[in-house]
């Protein structure tokens, strides 16, 4: 038997969120890959193996790590 709603009418998840909002935050949803998933591991291959054997791969591999050192830290 279903519970009966509150007097807000707000199912539990709005409720969570509408507390959520009021604390100052946000809800942001995020994609990733999924490494389970054949076809994206054997994408991810190719691209891996499309920079291995690119004659620029130091200069993408120096920019790949410059960048995910940004900002760079200052400490």
């Amino acid at each position: 038997m279903p519970r009966p709603a509150l007097k807000d009418g707000l199912s539990k998840q709005a409720r969570y969120r509408a507390a959520k909002k009021a604390a100052g935050l946000k809800e942001i949803r995020v994609w990733v890959p999924d490494r389970n998933n054949a076809e994206f591991m054997a994408r991810l291959k190719r691209d891996m193996d499309a920079v291995r054997n690119s004659e620029s791969e130091a200069e993408v591999m120096a920019f790949i790590e410059a960048i995910t050192d940004w900002p760079p830290y200052e400490g």
